[in-house]
């Protein structure tokens, strides 16, 4: 008995990869090409300008990231002082309006909403 292939022609033998394997493989085809221009720029430009260049984004990188920071902080904190002035509205609140909302921010707070 003789143990050709039959019906498929030479260089056939795998069918291309679909859905999330097709997805993985071309994101490991995008990192080599990185990789290799990053190559040749240390090839043609030297270690010491590469290396300048990626330290320089790094650094904004830095910068930015901290801004963000900032800005989160400020968010919080204007957040926090919202919060504590309608606290303080909720109990200065005059008659039975007032009983029902501190009654009812009672209630969240027990349920923890």
């Amino acid at each position: 008995m003789s143990r050709r292939r039959t019906g498929r022609a030479a260089g056939q033998g795998a069918a291309r990869p679909t859905g999330p394997e097709s997805n993985d493989l071309a994101q490991l085809r995008r990192e080599l090409d990185e990789a290799r221009t990053r190559l040749r720029a240390i090839e043609q430009q030297g270690i010491a300008k590469v290396t300048a260049d990626r330290l320089a984004a790094l650094d904004e990188g830095q910068k930015v990231a901290r801004g963000q920071a900032l800005d989160a902080v400020l968010a919080r904190n204007q957040a926090e002082a919202e919060l504590r002035a309608l606290r303080d509205a909720i109990a200065k609140a005059p008659g039975v309006s007032g009983w029902l909302i501190r009654r009812a921010a009672r209630r969240l707070v027990e349920r923890g909403g």
